[in-house]
């Protein structure tokens, strides 16, 4: 298996992290070992814009649901599981805290990114413009097309249209999840974000809901405080 890693990040060494490739096994404890981690909290993930805080003394609820989950505890791993939607990894050396956050479309659109560097700033008083932010392999703007029932929502919402969104014709277009992803931390004031190129459609060795239909598996983002 193979863990790619941000160029950003792999210069911080009170930090781990990587993102799977389609090798992934879905051994979590095998994964903590690994990244030298006691543990690796994950979610039920649900499209939604439900973001978790983890400090001392939670307590592991199997089943609990969210897309994004932010922490400031060492020695504990946070992941989650994509295989099209952009894992996000949110990284605040001054404040000692990352997150990490899945953005589908919906959640996206539910702006899940924002109200994670929300969240950590109320609990752990973090100022967006420390943090570094990655954008991790998920698919790219090449390969996501929608209809009118995802674009229209988009259009309503947001500014910047042009750059992340475009029309193909015959009520289509192309939308580009991790531009707009990167427009939204940019207004909330983030000033060092990486976004890498790996399309997981593209590139067969990611997982692909796209590509590969309802059985397809998915891969992990992790990353924890050292």
């Amino acid at each position: 298996m193979v863990w790619v890693r941000s160029d950003t990040l792999s210069n911080f060494r009170f930090v781990v992290h990587g993102f799977s490739d389609r090798q992934f096994n879905g051994d979590l404890e095998e994964t903590a070992r690994n990244f030298g981690l006691s543990i690796v909290f994950t979610l039920t993930q649900v499209h939604s814009a439900d973001v978790i805080v983890l400090k001392d003394g939670f307590r592991k609820e199997p089943g609990k649901k969210g897309d994004a989950i932010i922490t400031g505890q060492k020695g504990m791993g946070i992941g989650v599981f994509t295989a099209d939607c952009v894992p996000i990894l949110l990284v605040d050396e001054r404040a000692s805290c990352v997150a990490v956050v899945h953005a589908g479309w919906r959640g996206t659109l539910y702006q899940i990114s924002q109200k994670t560097l929300r969240g950590m700033r109320r609990h752990f008083g973090t100022d967006p413009s420390r943090v570094h932010v990655v954008l991790g392999p998920s698919i790219g703007k090449c390969c996501f097309e929608v209809g009118e029932d995802v674009a229209s929502p988009f259009m309503e919402k947001f500014k910047y249209n042009e750059r992340y969104l475009f029309e193909k014709g015959n009520s289509k277009y192309t939308l580009d999840l991790k531009e707009i992803n990167r427009l939204l931390l940019l207004e909330e004031g983030v000033k060092n974000i990486e976004v890498m190129s790996i399309c997981t459609k593209c590139n067969k060795n990611f997982h692909s809901y796209r590509r590969d239909g309802k059985m397809v598996g998915s891969q992990l983002s992790i990353i924890g405080l050292v």
